[in-house]
């Protein structure tokens, strides 16, 4: 009679033939060749390791490459997405199909293959982990590469609106696309939920989304254009009448003094400033506005705070003023190529002007740190957003879309209140010592963790309330309505998606409830 054969896998040594006289059950095979397995070595490991994610990533890759060859990159794109899509439509076909009808796993045929070709096979959850993540890297680039064609050569604005959105960011795409792919496969295989690991990819890839910068106009590239439409204004024959310039900022000076400010007295800065705005000799086109603007900034970082109090106010003052001079007050008015000319200019000066407001509050932030050592720059921020909100006067250079906006930023979102609130608690504040502090010495399993949660609280409140006013100041320099939504997390937790998820029929027949 011949002898009884049966393939046992030991994870962490590899596949064994043990032979029986009888038959065995499966515990009783499994004992049989675990008594002669050999643990893998490093190198082993390590060569298996990279095995499995080539294995991962072989099927993808192949399938990008075949439709490369045959439509270009948006051939690629579909190439890389065959076998996934084939096998969930074939599953999903098998869900509606009697069993003696049932369609083969595309998926399992293309497994039995590599393993033929001496790919290694997947021992445990970690080495399936390894496999998936390598599918996620694998498909990456031809995906990426015929999402950038479609979004130039789409049929429909629509259709390359998406691809040129799907296409973004793709440095964080790529460092999104193992680890999302291997969350995926940990959560489904601990879970047993297709749902869960759809989940867990999408929300591990969103992840590296966070925090993606916006495109907007820089402030280099505002100046340089205001610097443009100044000149030709300049070439047309407008700019300011120097002398009523100068009378003009006289009385500016003439008003400081019921601030304190005295010529030659103890605000040099300021008096630099003065000097140069009330010389009527000077011309007062782009250039000698933005070396008097230079000046006037220089006074708001003195480090005396009454000169920087009296230089902000002279900075509100000629921003005002060359935002909204008289005609009376300018040559060149007089043909319509020039008044367009000057207003454009004055326009992109504007936005300038009003994104500065904005620049410095986060520069007077890292100032007054030290000043509000129960919450830091995060007060500061609130501070002056609600100090501009209030202030009717400022608040009239900026548009109703923008006012709103600056309002909306003063109040804050629900989150950043509640991370807020919560981070009044970190050690820096009075708080701890009659609550977490205590609460660490008492009970250090509640205490510990709840400080160093609202250590976190203060750092997250804080991260969003400088990102609202960094928004702030890209919304004016852009002329934009509205701040821009960072879309990038959507972008990147799409990773999660486009490896799918290995799944049975029988699970897919629970998901639809069959």
């Amino acid at each position: 009679m011949p002898p009884n054969i049966y393939e046992v896998t030991i994870p962490g040594s590899g596949t064994y033939q043990v032979e029986s006289d009888r038959p065995l059950t499966d515990a009783e095979a499994y004992q049989a060749a675990a008594a002669n397995a050999q643990p893998r070595g490093v190198k082993e490991e390590l060569v298996r390791g990279a095995g499995l994610a080539f294995r991962g990533a072989a099927p993808v890759a192949t399938g990008a490459a075949g439709g490369f060859m045959v439509g270009g990159a948006p051939g690629a794109l579909a190439g890389s997405l065959a076998l996934p899509i084939a096998e969930l439509g074939t599953q999903a076909a098998n869900v509606m199909l009697p069993e003696k009808y049932q369609i083969p796993s595309p998926s399992s045929a293309v497994e039995n293959l590599l393993t033929r070709l001496g790919f290694p096979v997947p021992e445990t959850t970690g080495e399936r982990v390894i496999q998936a993540g390598g599918a996620g890297l694998g498909g990456f680039g031809g995906q990426i590469r015929g999402l950038q064609a479609l979004s130039q050569t789409a049929a429909s604005p629509v259709g390359r609106g998406v691809a040129q959105t799907m296409a973004s960011e793709p440095g964080r795409q790529l460092a999104a696309s193992a680890p999302s792919a291997m969350a995926g496969q940990t959560a489904y295989e601990l879970t047993g939920s297709p749902v869960a690991g759809m989940v867990a990819g999408m929300g591990t890839g969103a992840a590296f989304g966070v925090g993606a910068k916006q495109p907007v106009v820089s402030r280099e590239e505002l100046a340089a254009k205001s610097t443009r439409l100044f000149e030709k204004a300049k070439e047309s024959g407008v700019m300011f009448n120097a002398p009523k310039f100068a009378n003009k900022m006289e009385g500016v000076m003439n008003g400081l003094r019921d601030e304190g400010y005295e010529v030659g007295g103890a605000y040099p800065k300021l008096d630099i400033a003065f000097k140069r705005l009330t010389d009527p000799n000077t011309p007062k086109d782009f250039t000698g506005l933005t070396n008097l603007r230079k000046a006037i900034r220089s006074a708001q970082a003195s480090i005396d705070p009454e000169e920087r109090r009296m230089a902000t106010i002279l900075k509100n003052e000629f921003d005002d003023y060359v935002t909204n001079a008289p005609s009376s007050d300018m040559f060149g008015l007089n043909t319509k190529t020039g008044t367009a000319l000057w207003k454009q200019a004055r326009d992109e000066y504007s936005k300038l002007m009003k994104s500065d407001i904005f620049e410095e509050m986060l520069s007077n932030a890292q100032l007054d740190a030290s000043k509000f050592t129960q919450s830091g720059a995060e007060n500061s921020m609130a501070q002056q957003l609600r100090q501009l909100a209030k202030n009717d006067k400022k608040m009239r250079m900026f548009t109703k879309d923008e006012q709103a906006a600056i309002r909306s930023a003063a109040k804050g979102t629900t989150v950043q209140n509640l991370l807020k609130f919560y981070g009044r608690f970190a050690p820096t504040s009075p708080i701890p010592a009659g609550f977490a502090g205590g609460a660490s010495v008492y009970e250090p399993t509640i205490g510990v963790p709840f400080t160093i949660g609202a250590m976190a609280s203060r750092a997250g409140a804080t991260k969003l309330r400088e990102q609202s006013v960094q928004n702030l100041a890209d919304m004016m320099r852009s002329g934009i309505t509205e701040v821009p939504r960072n879309l990038a997390p959507a972008v990147t937790g799409t990773r999660g998606l486009l490896t799918p998820l290995n799944v049975t029929s029988e699970e897919l027949q629970q998901i639809y409830g069959r």
